[in-house]
């Protein structure tokens, strides 16, 4: 046994166990079977469909029965899809599922962080923006929440750059940061203040430089350690109460998974800095 790997407390080494076991199931789906059930539903038998057709199940299931008196609850759909439920609310933030469309009868409002197709679902955005919801990125329209026929509705949810929003009992703060050093500016993250909680998404931000939170260490930050980023630089900046790690095993990429080794090395980053860490796996409720 490596040395480096004794060390680790029961706790990790379950942890660690785990994310070998997704990692042996995900090498089973390429990125073109991926798509095939994207559109036909059919998991083939094959573990990591299977689980994601049980995360939107037992998503849909807990959200439904879930009320909330104070702290909002945060799911784990899948990859850096999240659905949030406050008091007066539930929203989404890079939902991306066979199924998320469903949700849109749902959902009073929704936040997407950049123009990739692994955290924006288009048919989704499409029906909110028809039934003239809000939905905040910085590259869609959103013309459709301009209509007063929807009284939760602020109006469009386009902006590019700096800007508070405030629907229901949610405040949303937007930011540019960069997805990589080629795409600057290409990716929003959002500061979420539902009373004195504070949750922070940075969708898939790969450079530290631009993160900032303006009221204070959130309670929550999702967070993907890929794309280069420095995790204990990022995590000794932003000081969060808890890391969540999401974006893992993306299947819809056929090269460049968030694979366990990686996983496992940002674990460690994150653990040499004392951060309270979490891995998102796909259905889990992450407070």
């Amino acid at each position: 046994m490596d040395k480096k790997e004794e060390i680790l407390d029961s706790a990790t080494k379950k942890l660690f166990s785990n994310i070998d076991q997704w990692q042996r199931e995900t090498e089973l789906v390429s990125a073109e079977t991926y798509r095939e059930y994207m559109r036909d539903g059919n998991t083939r038998s094959l573990a990591s469909l299977e689980k994601l057709e049980r995360a939107f199940e037992r998503v849909l299931d807990e959200v439904s029965k879930t009320v909330i008196v104070d702290t909002p609850a945060i799911w784990s759909v899948y990859n850096m899809g999240y659905l949030i439920k406050t008091k007066e609310s539930l929203f989404s933030i890079d939902l991306i599922h066979r199924r998320a469309i469903e949700l849109a009868d749902k959902l009073d409002f929704a936040l997407i962080t950049h123009n990739h197709s692994d955290h924006c679902d288009i048919e989704l955005y499409k029906k909110l923006n028809s039934a003239s919801k809000t939905v905040i990125s910085n590259f869609l329209d959103n013309y459709g929440a301009h209509s007063k026929r929807n009284e939760n509705s602020i109006g469009g949810g386009f902006v590019m750059g700096e800007k508070t929003f405030r629907i229901k009992d949610v405040e949303i703060s937007t930011s540019l940061v960069d997805h990589n050093k080629y795409l600057l500016d290409f990716t929003t993250a959002f500061e979420i203040r539902v009373g004195n909680w504070k949750f922070y998404h940075t969708g898939d931000c790969g450079v530290a430089d631009k993160l900032k939170t303006s009221n204070g260490s959130p309670d929550v930050w999702t967070f993907f350690p890929g794309c280069g980023i420095k995790v204990a630089t990022a995590i000794k900046k932003i000081q969060p109460k808890k890391v969540v790690f999401g974006h893992l095993w993306e299947l819809a990429h056929s090269s460049s998974r968030l694979d366990a080794p990686l996983i496992k090395r940002a674990l460690k980053k994150a653990k040499s800095v004392n951060a309270n860490v979490k891995v998102a796996f796909w259905g889990d409720r992450i407070c």
